[in-house]
């Protein structure tokens, strides 16, 4: 049997080698694939997560401060509109009864309520939740104080020539018709107007990015890349024997971070809630208060007016004692400040208007787990890049 040649051995060893270099090679580049797809993979996650969470945070606090510059303050200012409105025609009532109309007009209280009334629907136009619908109510509701502004003028210029009181008594009923009529007075139309604006606020604070699903649009992603994070250190492991990548670790606490900071947003809806609740306990409380106030004001137009017609002003008497509650006029009902209670509001709304710096904080916690990411897969990707070389 013949020996091979030298050359042969040589040839069969350098055969060998190159198929293991080759083999060597191509679990290298293979290897280094996988790396750099769950890199991107990773970096990709890390983008979407913290594109949601600015996202939800931004939309959400946009949301909240809308309720506080705008929604909240339109149904306390039709409210407060009201009660005033309810104090000047009480003050008017009182200027006539007492004859100080006489000497100085409607008097100082009723016109200062009036300004008031007045100041209190301009910002409820400019803060109007209600569209369209809300718009057409304050026009109806300005054009009836016009007409209401009218006949107290004329009661008052009536009023002060002996002959002409019973004139201006029939004036101030008008004017009084038009602030208390039950179904198209002043006072009902801005009790409907109130609605209108309290629906607005309910419906801001349970829908659009105050809505309980917006957590799935943050959560979701962030859940993913926490899961991620943990399936790239079990990977790592198994390949690479080390127990820990400490750089996505340092990315595991940060997305905590993350996710900690974006869910202050859904504290803020709480706290945008809890004013809500003190915005109704509000309306009940005013609504309480005006309805007793007004009522209290009935019985003295009544004997105004029964003293001033004597006999001439037909069922208008009779119609108005007939309106009057059973026993006299309503005890007035505590009612809340509306000056004190658009403050506590305004503060719990405050108080859920998070600062601005929250949406830096969380682009740069984003921007930080990417870079972190990144580190950690550094070394191994430039390790097995030499290899594939």
């Amino acid at each position: 049997m013949s020996k091979p040649r030298g050359g042969g051995w040589v040839s069969a060893l350098r055969r060998g080698g190159g198929a293991m270099i080759t083999a060597g090679r191509g679990s290298g580049v293979s290897t280094l694939r996988r790396l750099q797809r769950l890199r991107l993979g990773l970096v990709a996650a890390t983008g979407v997560a913290t594109l949601a969470a600015l996202l939800t945070f931004a939309g959400i606090q946009a949301a909240v401060a809308g309720v506080r510059d705008g929604t909240a303050p339109a149904v306390l200012g039709v409210l407060a509109a009201q009660d005033a409105l309810v104090k000047a025609d009480n003050a008017l009532v009182t200027g006539f009864d007492t004859g100080q109309v006489e000497l100085t007009g409607p008097g100082e209280r009723h016109q200062s309520e009036l300004v008031i009334a007045r100041q209190s629907l301009t910002q409820v136009a400019e803060n109007n939740a209600a569209g369209v619908e809300g718009s057409r109510a304050l026009q109806v509701v300005d054009g009836l104080l016009a007409g209401y502004a009218n006949f107290v003028g004329q009661a008052d210029a009536h009023y002060r020539h002996q002959d002409g009181r019973m004139v201006g008594a029939a004036d101030l009923w008008y004017a009084s018709r038009l602030m208390h009529a039950p179904d198209n007075g002043i006072l009902a139309r801005l009790d409907a107007l109130a609605d209108l604006q309290h629906d607005a606020l309910r419906e801001r604070l349970s829908g659009g990015w105050l809505a309980g699903a917006v957590a799935g649009l943050w959560l979701l992603p962030a859940l993913l890349l926490l899961g991620l994070l943990g399936y790239t250190q079990y990977r790592l492991r198994r390949k690479f024997r080390r127990r820990w990548n400490f750089w996505l670790l340092g990315a595991t606490t940060l997305l905590l971070g993350l996710i900690l900071t974006t869910s202050f947003a859904f504290g803020s809806v709480s706290g945008a809630r809890d004013a809500s609740a003190t915005v109704d306990t509000a309306v009940a409380q005013w609504r309480s208060g005006s309805a007793a106030e007004a009522a209290a004001g009935r019985p003295k137009l009544v004997e105004l007016l029964r003293e001033t017609c004597a006999g001439s002003c037909g069922e208008v008497v009779g119609e108005l004692a007939a309106g009057l509650p059973a026993g006299g006029a309503a005890p007035p009902a505590t009612a809340g400040d509306p000056a004190d209670d658009g403050r506590r509001i305004d503060g719990q709304l405050a108080a859920a208007d998070l600062p601005a710096y929250s949406e830096f904080l969380i682009a740069a916690l984003g921007l930080a787990i990417a870079g972190l990411v990144v580190a950690g897969f550094h070394r191994r990707v430039d390790e097995y890049r030499f290899r594939s070389t």
